[in-house]
């Protein structure tokens, strides 16, 4: 297939081809056929007090409006980056937010997957920060000091638990040193705002709704970690990079933090078709500004979108190369 003519291979109402060979051909990537002829679009997300549920949903809302492209898209909440893995490499999902981490580990069936996952990424979306959250006269200062305290790790199934697992085992614990609650953004919130826990972690693009309540409600700290800390993670791991949370991001935040960061990728099946992932992808970054609207996180967009540990799906990778990016 010839994609050098981005003018034609662009906007295809490709989804609204009927028959068995047509329909049969977007199935991995799409989903059913819906009684008007549109295909179902399914993006994963995350909890609903995350940027994976608000960005998702507005990326919904954008593919929607371009009815040439004859799809019916709908964001679903879920567990996040593990979850999202699964449900897209089993066909079940058209296209999720995943954390590079996450997303590694699936495609080469390690860690939480027993086998490997058929993933590409269509873009690098943005940089997740990993935010831990303690009150503010607590006498944390690494992770090293949360042994023997009530944690929250994140969702089952979420990068945000591999991630505290990954940091936690780095700084010598393990879950049979603390006391691990797996809970999503909003439930790790409301058990610091009513002293539940000790700690919570968030890997997630600054600012989120969960934390900023948090800090509406009590007084907080987030943790910095140590620049040679820092350095050694990164040489360690080839998906963190050091990030900066600068000052004001959240209510009282005077500080800058140090933490590592991690990209999340937006995935898809490597089955999916090559020219549905080419429209879509086109449709987001061209609508980049209507997207930044929702969330400052779309402004890294064009930053990333070819960052991933994984594979770029050659749709996706024909639109950039179209584009320049």
């Amino acid at each position: 297939m010839d994609h050098s003519d981005s003018s034609e291979y662009g906007r295809r109402t490709v989804l609204k081809a009927t028959g068995a060979a047509a329909a049969g051909g977007l199935t991995a990537m799409a989903g059913c056929l819906g009684d008007g002829g549109e295909n179902f679009v399914t993006i994963g997300t995350g909890g609903t007090g995350g940027v994976y549920y608000i960005l998702g949903g507005g990326i919904a809302d954008l593919l929607n409006e371009h009815e040439d492209l004859g799809v019916d898209a709908s964001a679903e909440s879920t567990g996040a980056s593990v979850e999202n893995a699964r449900e897209v490499g089993g066909g079940d999902m058209t296209m999720a937010l995943a954390l590079s981490n996450s997303v590694l580990l699936a495609v080469d069936g390690e860690g939480d997957f027993d086998e490997p996952e058929p993933l590409q990424s269509m873009f690098g979306a943005y940089v997740n920060h990993t935010q831990v959250v303690v009150p503010e006269d607590s006498d944390v200062e690494t992770l090293a000091d949360l042994e023997g305290l009530d944690v929250s790790v994140g969702a089952p199934g979420s990068g945000t638990e591999v991630i505290a697992q990954e940091l936690l085992e780095w700084y010598g614990l393990s879950y049979d040193d603390i006391n691990e609650e797996r809970l999503a953004f909003d439930e790790t919130a409301d058990a610091l705002i009513d002293g539940q826990i000790d700690a919570g972690f968030w890997s997630v693009g600054p600012p989120t709704s969960s934390i900023e309540e948090v800090a509406s409600q009590r007084d907080i700290r987030l943790l910095s970690f140590p620049e040679d800390d820092l350095a050694e993670i990164d040489d360690e791991f080839p998906y963190y990079t050091s990030v900066t949370l600068e000052p004001e991001t959240y209510p009282d935040q005077d500080y800058e933090v140090h933490n590592p960061g991690v990209v999340n990728t937006m995935i898809v099946n490597e089955d999916a078709d090559d020219e549905l992932v080419y429209d879509i992808t086109e449709i987001i970054y061209e609508n980049l500004d209507d997207l930044a609207d929702i969330h400052d996180v779309v402004g890294q967009f064009e930053e990333t979108a070819r960052d991933s540990p994984i594979d770029l799906h050659p749709g996706s990778e024909a639109y950039f190369d179209d584009a320049g990016l």
